[in-house]
Order: C-alpha cells, then structure tokens, then sequence
C-alpha cells in the first residue's frame, strides 16, 4: 500500500532534481492551465444562455392574490436553488470536458516526459531522434491512446451513474466512483509507459489486480491530490513521472 506514496515522493525529487525534465513538465502545466482558462470562458460567455431556459422552466409565477404567496414564496426559494445547482453541474461538466481535452493534448509531450524519466533512472542513452514523421506518429500515437483511456473510463463512469439511479443504491454507486477513479489512475498513468512496451490491454488490467494494494495506495493518493484547488494543473506531469516509476519497480506485464 506504501509503494504508491513512495513513487510519488520520488517522482517529486527527480522533477525537483533533473532540470532536463522541466520543459516536458511545464508544457502539460500551461496545456492544462489554458484547458482551465478555456472552460471558465466558455461558462461565464454563456451564462445567460444557459440560465435563460432554466429560469423560464422553474418560474413559479406571480400569484393573483396575497395568500398565494403562501405557496409561491417556497416554490420560488426552491426554484432559485435549483437553478443554482444545475449551474454549479454545468460548470462542473464543462470543466470536466475541457480538463479532459487539455488531457488528451498534453499527451505527446507527457510521453516525452515518461521516455526522459525511464532514461535517467535505467541510465539508458537516449535513443537518436527521428525525423518529423516519426515524431508525428508519436504524438499521434499518444493522443489516440489517451482518447481510449478516457472513453473506457467515462463508459465504465457513466454505467455507475446509471446503476446509482436506482433508489436506495446512491451510497454503493458512489463508493464504486470512487474506487474506479482510483484504480483508473495508475491505470491511465503508468500507460505512457506501457505503450512503448506494447503491453495489451488486457495484461495490463491484470497486471493491475495483481499489486491491487499498491495500485490503490497510488490512486487513492493521487485522486485526494486532485481536490486540493490549484494543485491539480500540477498533478499531470507528477502523476505521469510516478506511473512511470512504478512500472519500473514492479516490474512491466507481460
């Protein structure tokens, strides 16, 4: 259960330590940081828009006669709360969604990241660079990668909402959300690693299940890292550089 906050505290001090790195950890940083900045302009350019149909479904009316405030005032007061919520859901989504893109588009330069962290702690050369078509089908590679973990992780996300729907289950469904969320993360983290390898999918699930304890003791702390405010635009090029260092010590599936 350690072995997840171990890597992390040694992924921290090879970031800390190898300046090389640094460029590979900033650009995700700034990709996420405008992903951010992105989806808080997208909230507040459409606000009215958005705000505009709810207030119009949820308007109680103005009663004819004084009394019928005695019924009107609770819906209103209900009606402001409401809309309230399903603002704070929408900009929880839109967040989400461009979180996730700024994910997918900082994932070349994550994989760069992961390849420089293996080299410095195996001491291999690194490896002579190709040309720009290489380095297209690299980037592709990993974006195409990145876009299947995360449609796997929302289908599998979206079926446990589904299942909390049913009355009564809400407590159950959210503990799952939770436990997927962080198994998903080494899952997703130590994968830049992983594809250089061509591990299958299905040995990587499990390769997972088999150091269960240490996979959750990984994604449980990095999941708490992603509710600390600001912490998370720092969390990618950490959590990329721990993945990496786990499958270096417990070893690669085969």
């Amino acid at each position: 259960m350690l072995a997840g906050p171990r890597v992390l505290r040694r992924a921290f001090t090879l970031l800390r330590t190898n300046p090389s790195l640094w460029p590979w950890a900033v650009l995700p940083f700034l990709v996420s940081l405008f992903a951010f900045a992105l989806a808080i302009w997208a909230f507040v350019a459409n606000l009215d828009a958005l705000a505009a149909p709810l207030e119009r479904a949820l308007d109680p009316g103005e009663p004819s006669e004084w009394w019928g405030w005695a019924w009107a005032g609770p819906l209103l007061l209900l009606a402001v709360l409401v809309r309230w919520l399903l603002l704070a859901a929408l900009a929880v989504a839109i967040y989400f969604l461009f979180t996730v893109l700024g994910g997918v588009v900082a994932a070349p330069f994550l994989d760069v990241l992961s390849e420089r962290v293996e080299q410095i702690v195996t001491g291999e050369r690194a490896r002579a660079a190709g040309g720009f078509a290489d380095a297209l089908r690299a980037a592709l590679r990993s974006i195409v990668e990145e876009c299947k973990r995360t449609f796997f992780f929302l289908g599998v996300q979206l079926v446990i909402v589904l299942f909390g729907l049913i009355p009564g289950l809400q407590p159950v469904a959210a503990v799952a959300s939770l436990a997927w969320s962080a198994l998903f993360l080494p899952l997703d983290y130590t994968a830049y690693a992983l594809d250089r390898r061509r591990v299958p999918f299905r040995a990587r699930r499990r390769w997972i299940l088999a150091h269960s304890e240490a996979m959750l003791g990984f994604g449980g702390f990095g999941l708490a890292l992603f509710f600390v405010p600001g912490l998370s635009f720092l969390c990618l090029p950490w959590l990329v550089t721990s993945g990496t260092l786990l499958v270096l010590e417990l070893g690669a599936p085969e």
